[in-house]
């Protein structure tokens, strides 16, 4: 979705009152997730959030969860936020932080394997 100053500044203000909805209206367990992103579409009747958390399969256990209760989510959107039209969610796992540390891991590998190398060149 084209990101806009005003995308973005709706799409913060989504961000914060989903973590307010998330906090004292929804009767789920979320675990240890959070949002680390909302696309809102260029006519604000779409918003895609990114939902990240410090275990993978249970943070997609999560997004699949807020993908079934998102007609309920909207209606508690709606209550805390002042626009016109609410827009409809989309619940998606955020991939960056595992990507982030699945190249982390395959740069230290590098990195070790570089050391030996060059231990062994000396000797």
């Amino acid at each position: 979705m084209k990101k806009t100053r005003r995308t973005s500044r709706v799409g913060e203000m989504v961000r914060d009152a989903l973590v307010e909805v998330f906090r004292h209206d929804l009767k789920t367990d979320l675990g240890f997730t959070s949002i680390t992103d909302v696309e809102v579409s260029p006519d604000l009747h779409f918003a895609r959030v990114y939902i990240s958390g410090l275990k993978e399969e249970e943070t997609r256990e999560v997004v699949d969860r807020l993908q079934d209760l998102r007609a309920r989510v909207r209606k508690f959107l709606g209550a805390r936020i002042r626009l016109r039209y609410t827009p409809e969610l989309d619940f998606r796992y955020d991939e960056t932080t595992m990507r982030a540390s699945r190249i982390e891991e395959i740069l230290m590998k590098v990195k070790r394997e570089g050391g030996e190398e060059d231990d062994n060149d000396v000797s």
